[in-house]
């Protein structure tokens, strides 16, 4: 685990095996870095039971892609293949956000049918969560309930039309550099980072713009009038 502080991020950014919040979401995260907010990214698995690359290499590469991206990164500790929505690791997954007491979650979207199964049960885990975390009923000593303001679902079915597409062409260069240190991933498994950038180039044109990345919102987003003025 490595990370500069144990409380108060803005942003958890939440992805079932390493590489997944990096590699979709990653330069979003660049530019809100950059902007100053103090994001962690979790991992529910150590990747352990892919093809390329042992559990210490996932590791090593999570830890320099974090700090690429100018973030934390911490490992929650599920088995790899073996992620499922449960009492136990809803609970599990609650511990951890009253441990890091974010503003904002991302999650992968809980219904995509046709990924890594992992994937969906991250999201059903961390949708299932949220809410509880604020019940005092739910004892996790010794931290105590945290309301998490916003949850924003990435890596979208495409039948899901996204709540908002953020444009991340100007970062797109330093995201490489971050991209890059999943060099077990990017270069071995064929087609993978074509399939990263189409992604980006099919978020983006929702906005008319070279690449961007997609969120889901459930609820609506309690934005000010200078956020929506700025298009």
């Amino acid at each position: 685990m490595a990370r500069r502080q144990t409380t108060g991020y803005d942003i958890l950014a939440v992805g079932a095996h390493p590489d997944d919040v990096e590699h979709c979401i990653g330069a979003s995260l660049l530019k809100w870095s950059r902007a100053g907010r103090r994001i962690m990214i979790l991992h529910m698995t150590g990747g352990e039971m892919g093809t390329h690359g042992t559990k210490a290499l996932r590791r090593r590469e999570a830890l320099a892609a974090a700090e690429a991206l100018g973030c934390d990164v911490d490992f929650l500790g599920l088995r790899d293949t073996e992620v499922f929505f449960n009492p136990q690791t809803r609970n599990r997954f609650i511990r951890a956000l009253r441990r890091y007491r974010p503003r904002l979650v991302l999650s992968q979207h809980y219904d995509f049918p046709r990924m890594h199964p992992d994937h969906e049960q991250t999201g059903l885990i961390v949708r299932n969560a949220f809410r509880p975390a604020r019940f005092k009923a739910i004892r996790t000593p010794p931290h105590g309930p945290h309301w998490v303001e916003q949850v924003f679902y990435y890596l979208l079915p495409p039948t899901l039309k996204p709540s908002f597409v953020i444009d991340v062409t100007d970062v797109m260069d330093a995201w490489h550099v971050a991209a890059e240190k999943y060099a077990s991933q990017l270069h071995h498994i064929p087609g993978y980072y074509d399939r990263i950038l189409r992604f980006k180039r099919e978020a983006g044109a929702h906005i008319g713009v070279e690449f961007g990345e997609a969120f889901h919102c459930e609820v609506p987003i309690n934005a000010t009038a200078s956020d929506i003025l700025t298009f």
